[in-house]
Parts: C-alpha cells; sequence; structure tokens
C-alpha cells in the first residue's frame, strides 16, 4: 500500500515556489551523483571524526543513500513546506529550511569529532524535513495533510484520499524516533534533533507577529482551549442542517395550513379562515394570497356580518390592489360609516375613489355613504 502526501487544508498566503525549487535541486544532485557515499560524492557527505567541514553541512542535505531515501524526504518536505513556505514566505522558508539542515550538521560532526572507528558519513534532508514537520506542527496543528491511498489488495479500495491532524502526523513521527533512539538506533535522534531546532524558531516567529496564524497554532489552542478546526466545522454543518430542518418543517406547516385555508374557504367558513391567516405566513414574512382568495374573503365576511374583520381585510386589499378596487372602496365605506361608527375613517377612503370607473349606482351609494358619514359628524359635533 502506497501513502503519498499530496496537499493540505491549511490556509496559505504564499506559493510553494521554494518548498518546490528544493525539492527539484535534492532531485537533480541525487541525479548526478547517486546514491552513497561513492568515490564521485564522498565530499558531499558528513564525515565523523575527520574535522569540521563546512562545505559538508550544507551540502550533506543533499545526497541521499537510495531511491526511497530521497523520494520518502521529498514527499514530506513537499507537504511540510507547504505549509512552512505558505506562511512565512519563500525566503523565510528557505532561511529556516538551510539554516536547520545546516546547524544540525554542524553540531553533529562537532559532537562526533572524537569518532575513532571504521570511515563513516550521513547524508540526507531528513533532519530538516523534521525541523519543518516541527515548526507546520506548531504554525497549523488541526489543519489536516491530504494522502493519496493506493493499494493493489482486493480488501483495499484504490486510488482514494485520507486526511491525517498535522500535529496528530507529527506526534506519530516524533514517537517513532523516541522509539528508535531509545533501541539503540541513531538516525532517530538524528531527526528529533531537526525537531528541536525547528520547534523554538517556530513559537519564537509566532510570538513576534512574524507569522500569523490566525489563532490556530498550537499555542493559542492551548492557552485559550479553543475547539478544533473539525470540531467547529461540524458545529457549522450542524446549525446549517437545524436551519434546513427548520425550514422543511415551516414549508410543511405553510402546506397544511394552505390546504385548510382552501378547505374553509369552499365551505364558506369565512370567519375561521380569517383566524386561520396568520399560519400563511411563509418564513419571509409575506402573506400567501391570491387577489381572487382575498377578495372572495373580504365579501365573505361581509355577507357573514364580521364587520371588523371584513373592514380590515378589505383595508389590505386596498392596499395591495389599489387598481380597480373602486368597489371594495364603496363597501369599506360603507360598513365604516354604517356599522363600525367610523365616519372620518369612511370619508377618507371614500376621497380615492375615481368615480369615472364608477357605474351610476355605484356614484349614488357612494354619495349617500358621504351624506351619512357627514351627519354623522355634524351630530357628534353638536352633542359634544
Amino acid at each position: 500500500m502506497l501513502l503519498l502526501p499530496i496537499a493540505t487544508d491549511a490556509p496559505l498566503a504564499h506559493p510553494p515556489l521554494a518548498t518546490v525549487g528544493m525539492v527539484v535541486a535534492t532531485v537533480l544532485v541525487y541525479g548526478a551523483v547517486g546514491g552513497g557515499p561513492t568515490e564521485l560524492n564522498a565530499g558531499l557527505w558528513l564525515d565523523y571524526g575527520q574535522g569540521l567541514h563546512p562545505f559538508q553541512w550544507l551540502s550533506s542535505n543533499f545526497v541521499h543513500r537510495d531511491l526511497t531515501h530521497l523520494l520518502g524526504n521529498m514527499a514530506f518536505l513537499w507537504v511540510f513546506g507547504l505549509i512552512v513556505e505558505g506562511k512565512l514566505g519563500w525566503a523565510g522558508f528557505l532561511g529556516c529550511y538551510l539554516g536547520i539542515g545546516l546547524v544540525q550538521s554542524m553540531l553533529e560532526q562537532i559532537l562526533t569529532l572524537g569518532y575513532a572507528g571504521p570511515p563513516f558519513a550521513t547524508g540526507g534532508a531528513s533532519s530538516a524535513v523534521f525541523g519543518i514537520m516541527a515548526m507546520a506542527a506548531i504554525w497549523a496543528p488541526a489543519n489536516d495533510i491530504i494522502f493519496l491511498v493506493h493499494a493493489n489488495r482486493l480488501w483495499f479500495r484504490s486510488g482514494f484520499t485520507t486526511r491525517v491532524p498535522v500535529g496528530g502526523l507529527a506526534l506519530v513521527y516524533v514517537g517513532l524516533n523516541l522509539l528508535t533512539w531509545a533501541y539503540g538506533g541513531w538516525v532517530g535522534l538524528l531527526h528529533l534533533s531537526g525537531a528541536a531546532l525547528g520547534a523554538p524558531v517556530a513559537i519564537a516567529l509566532v510570538r513576534k507577529g512574524i507569522v500569523d496564524c490566525e489563532g490556530w497554532d498550537a499555542l493559542t489552542l492551548l492557552r485559550h482551549d479553543r475547539p478544533s478546526h473539525f470540531s467547529e466545522l461540524e458545529e457549522h454543518r450542524q446549525a446549517v442542517r437545524e436551519v434546513a430542518r427548520q425550514r422543511a418543517g415551516d414549508a410543511q406547516r405553510l402546506a397544511d395550513a394552505r390546504q385548510e385555508f382552501q378547505k374553509l374557504l369552499d365551505a364558506g367558513d369565512f370567519v375561521a379562515v380569517h383566524a386561520l391567516r396568520p399560519s400563511l405566513v411563509d418564513a419571509d414574512g409575506g402573506v400567501l394570497l391570491a387577489e381572487a382568495h382575498l377578495r372572495r374573503l373580504a365579501f365573505g365576511l361581509r355577507d357573514a356580518r364580521a364587520w371588523p374583520e371584513a373592514a380590515d381585510v378589505m383595508e389590505e386589499y386596498v392596499r395591495l390592489y389599489p387598481l380597480g378596487a373602486e368597489g371594495m372602496r364603496i363597501s369599506l365605506a360603507h360598513i365604516r360609516a354604517g356599522w363600525l361608527d367610523q365616519p372620518h375613517e369612511a370619508l377618507a377612503v371614500l376621497d380615492g375613489l375615481d368615480e369615472d370607473h364608477l357605474t351610476p349606482d355605484d356614484v349614488a351609494l357612494a354619495e349617500r355613504i358621504r351624506r351619512k358619514a357627514r351627519a354623522m359628524i355634524v351630530a357628534r359635533s353638536k352633542s359634544g
């Protein structure tokens, strides 16, 4: 089974120019001098017990013992480099990557000056990659590294992707190398020394504000006990699902109310229809009543002698459908003057009439309502 790190979901402010450059340069060096150490590349490896060779402190990071060693380092340099360079920029990334590799190699060669065994040399980008890994884990512990999974086994589905948190993956590699070192593996200590150099650099850059992790760095997460990227995302998804469920419930209740409305309207129970109207308001506050339904309800309430309710519906009809509402205006004025004792309101309604669109009977009825309303006003003034 092949696990290949291919991407990350961490927010990145800079393209991976230097990361790609380092991968290409390391591959080109391997292609030029081959695995080793050999006679062709012997001077590039970090020698033990042969004095100090500053050039080797840098060159040893670009040589690898075989193709597997090279590809493994480059795969993780790519994905951890994406995060570090994405937050720091190409110049800062190069300084950190090459600086970690150079300092670790320098310390390694200094500490092995007393080596007196058979000729021995080390090389590879592993320590520098571990340093970059430590920086990525501090800056984006809750973000994911996306792996391409490929397997030629029947019980595996070939060619899918999976996600692993950056912080979790870093802890696994640190743990494995601690075990390697504990059981006498010198390589484990070399890798951990790279991580030990990268971690304080990452912490310092965050504290000085040179790198902005938007509050998702390990230091802030530990200090504020902030929920992880995954729990916050899941809470958002749950909130969206809850809104969707509420909207679905509202839509069903509205559909039921409209069905009941039509049933009562067909039965002529206009008072019950009017009582049902508040449940016909949709999520945006709109009342879903067609013009014909509103007209039928207004006159149905009038015929049922439900005067206040009829006046309210007629008022709404005139406001929503003013064109051609002369007959509705006359009926509204008639109710206000004749049964609701509202002569001023009746006159105000009649003032909006367009008598060019009235029949002679309507004109006569409107004039009778005006006379009655004026008489009511005069009678009130005398009694007052």
